[in-house]
């Protein structure tokens, strides 16, 4: 069985040929960030994008079928969704970025630095039962920066995968407790989704923390987390992607 890959990289991966992959709105949309980490983030997130799901299919990057028209707007800062697929999944923090790619169903990844959740979010992320779990020791043990930020990432990977983004809030989703295994117990309105939602921790490296939630994909799917700079480069001639 094919496994899900997630493509990990760091800003120091990205190189002037990758910018090279972005078309013109993407290009636009590069520009219009005013930090080069921002700038940065965008790039090496569509140069994965479209090198990894070329390599699947056999198109050249610059042919791989984007969309990231919003499902409110219409305007091009959406989700990435390939015509054809596969389903795609960007999440970036830090010096992380991680695309996760699935032929199988949607999908949602989230990598979040460890020191960015603070116990001020806690009234932002934390379900009442959450919140009931932490004051009973089960559950965000002290609020620690781990816990809140096992809470985020699982729900962002979650709400990633349904398409729904920040247009649900974080507190209608109900977690395992940060020392479980990660799952979906409850989401309010949504009595459907725990059974359909499979959850995977991944592995960002130190400071760092990340969830992979999957929708209707195969009990016993494998997962395979790797290295960015395997598609990243040398880059190819686009000749060759078809072979």
């Amino acid at each position: 069985m094919e496994p899900v890959a997630v493509w990990w990289a760091t800003l120091g991966d990205v190189r002037p040929a990758h910018i090279e992959l972005l078309d013109p709105v993407e290009r636009e949309r590069r520009e219009r960030y005013l930090r080069d980490a921002d700038r940065n983030r965008f790039t090496l997130g569509v140069a994965i994008t479209r090198l990894a799901v070329g390599r699947a299919r056999g198109l050249a990057p610059e042919h791989v079928p984007v969309d990231r028209a919003c499902d409110d707007c219409g305007k091009p800062h959406g989700r990435p969704v390939i015509e054809g697929g596969p389903h795609v999944s960007v999440s970036h923090s830090g010096d992380r970025v991680a695309v996760a790619i699935s032929p199988y169903g949607p999908l949602g990844v989230d990598v979040e630095e460890t020191g960015r959740a603070t116990e001020s979010i806690a009234g932002h992320l934390l379900a009442p039962a959450e919140k009931a779990d932490a004051e009973t020791g089960t559950g965000a043990a002290g609020m620690s920066p781990e816990a809140l930020v096992a809470y985020w990432t699982r729900k962002e990977a979650a709400l990633k995968a349904t398409g729904d983004g920040l247009r649900v809030a974080l507190t209608h989703l109900h977690m395992s407790p940060p020392a479980d295994p990660p799952r979906l117990v409850a989401w309010e309105g949504r009595p459907d989704l725990p059974g359909r939602m499979a959850m995977r921790t991944l592995d960002p490296g130190p400071g760092y923390a990340a969830c992979l939630a999957l929708i209707d994909h195969p009990a016993d799917v494998p997962l395979a987390e790797r290295p960015a700079g395997e598609v990243l480069g040398p880059l190819r001639p686009p000749s060759d992607w078809a072979r």
